[in-house]
């Protein structure tokens, strides 16, 4: 979303960073197997983040918000500063700035063999907390979360996946690039077959049906 402008520069009102940040703070602590951010940067990609200058301009003087490489930040969560009602202000003319969130799975080891319900829980997890953050966001686009791709290091060797179904096994193979997605099924859900890994994966990504966040 863009940032209104004071001055020329882009702000946006602290009330309503706190109100975000309350709603990113209560699903990470729900959800620990996933990461929720916040991020502010640059609409334009040849706006660098580092460039980024950000503070709340308090009564008090400037509180500097420092922004993250990836443009992920956190403000103080102030009760005084809530009822004071400041602007945050940054660098960049108005216009130019975005404010968004990400979701994604927080690493962790998956060994040999997980159920597949332990395993696709955080597909199922992942949905809740995107409606959730998209209330706090209004106007963000919906994405149906789909499943898991998990990316095997180095590539082009024979990592495989089996789901060991009542229906038989089922067994998934990595391509050239050492990819392989997991959909999630209601059925397997439900009877939780164990799921054996050839190998453990260098990465374990959500995908999103449409592409979106």
């Amino acid at each position: 979303m863009a940032l209104p402008s004071r001055a020329q520069n882009a702000r946006l009102p602290y009330a309503e960073l706190y109100q975000m940040q309350r709603v990113q703070s209560e699903l990470s602590g729900a959800y620990t197997n996933l990461v929720v951010v916040l991020r502010m940067e640059p609409a334009s990609t040849n706006a660098a983040t580092s460039n980024l200058d950000v503070y709340i301009d308090a009564k008090s003087g400037r509180i500097p918000v420092k922004i993250g490489q990836d443009g992920d930040f956190s403000v103080p969560m102030s009760d005084d500063l809530l009822a004071e009602k400041p602007w945050i202000i940054t660098n960049q003319p108005r216009g130019t700035m975005k404010l968004n969130w990400f979701v994604g799975l927080a690493v962790r080891p998956l060994g040999a063999s997980i159920g597949y319900r332990t395993l696709m829980q955080v597909v199922r997890d992942c949905g809740n907390v995107r409606e959730r953050m998209r209330q706090a966001f209004p106007g963000a686009p919906k994405a149906t979360v789909s499943g898991l791709k998990l990316t095997f290091s180095p590539p082009g060797q024979d990592a495989t996946v089996v789901i060991h179904s009542e229906r038989g096994d089922r067994k998934l193979a990595a391509d050239a690039k050492g990819q392989l997605s997991i959909i999630l099924e209601p059925d397997l859900l439900e009877e939780n077959p164990l799921v054996t890994l050839s190998k453990e994966p260098a990465s374990v990504e959500l995908v999103s049906q449409d592409g979106g966040q």
